[in-house]
């Protein structure tokens, strides 16, 4: 009986170090494509956040699968995959708006790595666009850290793109 659950629990723990293998993989094959430029650096770190997540949590999955205790109860929620989806949405949706908003902000780039913007009363620097949470230094060196929906949403102010300039009067 020790044998059994020790031969699952390793075969478990094959599967989360493949996983995390897959992910290194998978992160070192996206910078080797991108040229790293402030727009690419933006766009792969949120990429390559979004893409280890779902490796990592596919291998987790995998892993636990492999458990015959849990596979019955992860076989029910699998089934009933609608139903915990619509909970899960529900839950969080604060924290899923700001997950789509921050792939918004990675690829329309309103504001990019470096940037000097003011959003929501915060103004300095682009230090970090994450998953939920943009960070901006203040030139006092205090960091603000501005949920993404409140950047999609509001007025943004930056001081670093050029746009084009105003078209002459005719």
């Amino acid at each position: 009986m020790e044998w059994v659950w020790t031969e699952r629990a390793v075969a478990a723990g094959v599967a989360v170090a493949a996983t995390l293998f897959a992910a290194r993989l998978a992160d070192r094959a996206i910078v080797r494509r991108l040229s790293l430029t402030p727009e690419s650096l933006t766009r792969y770190r949120v990429l390559r956040r979004s893409v280890v997540a779902v490796i990592v949590a596919a291998g987790v999955l995998s892993a636990l699968l492999a458990i015959p205790a849990v596979r019955g109860v992860a076989g029910g929620i699998l089934a009933s995959t609608a139903i915990v989806a619509l909970i899960i949405g529900f839950a969080a949706q604060a924290t899923l708006s700001n997950f789509v908003a921050g792939v918004l902000i990675a690829f329309t780039q309103p504001l990019r790595l470096g940037d000097e913007v003011e959003v929501a009363g915060a103004g300095g620097v682009v230090e970090e666009i994450r998953l939920s949470y943009t960070v901006i230094r203040a030139p006092d060196g205090a960091r603000f850290f501005v949920p993404n929906t409140k950047i999609a949403s509001d007025t943004i102010r930056n001081a670093t793109i050029a746009g084009a300039p105003p078209a002459p009067p005719r």
